[in-house]
């Protein structure tokens, strides 16, 4: 299964606040740009692709893909594929569909988002999406559990 995640308050604190890890020294994570994860990322993660799943990111942001594949390096977990807002905008906006994310365009099975205005589009768009608030403790196990009942998987 191809499976994505948001990060702005859902991987990465950005306004919302849950505990994170930092791979190395704060300052050091300051002076090189490099973000906190989520408490919680890397082990799912890490089962996730033990279980054959690919790893992609989905962000409305602007950060470049390299640097988000970098970033995830640093914490030992390998990135499939990258989706920001100018590929986004590039590929959906060609199939004139009008919402924020569309995991389909990309072959993604299931989008792991803080949003509630993408959980009304995955309603509306038909697609796969879990709805993670930066506040929910047991995040980890409801991906786990949400994930655990499809079959697709991508080798």
């Amino acid at each position: 299964m191809r499976i994505a995640f948001d990060l702005d308050n859902t991987l990465i604190p950005c306004g919302g606040e849950f505990p994170t890890v930092r791979r190395f020294p704060k300052p050091l994570m300051d002076l090189c740009g490099w973000e906190p994860l989520r408490e919680g990322t890397i082990e799912l993660m890490k089962y996730l692709k033990s279980q054959n799943n690919e790893i992609w990111i989905y962000t409305t942001s602007l950060r470049n893909p390299s640097s988000i594949k970098w970033l995830f390096l640093l914490y030992g977990i390998r990135i499939d594929g990258v989706v920001n807002q100018q590929i986004h905008n590039k590929k959906v906006r060609n199939e004139h569909i009008y919402c924020s994310k569309y995991p389909p365009a990309f072959g993604i099975d299931m989008l792991v988002d803080d949003q509630e205005g993408v959980q009304v589009e995955a309603a509306k768009y038909n697609f796969n999406m879990i709805w993670i608030k930066p506040e929910d403790t047991n995040w980890v196990d409801k991906v786990k559990q949400m994930c655990s009942g499809y079959s697709i998987k991508y080798t």
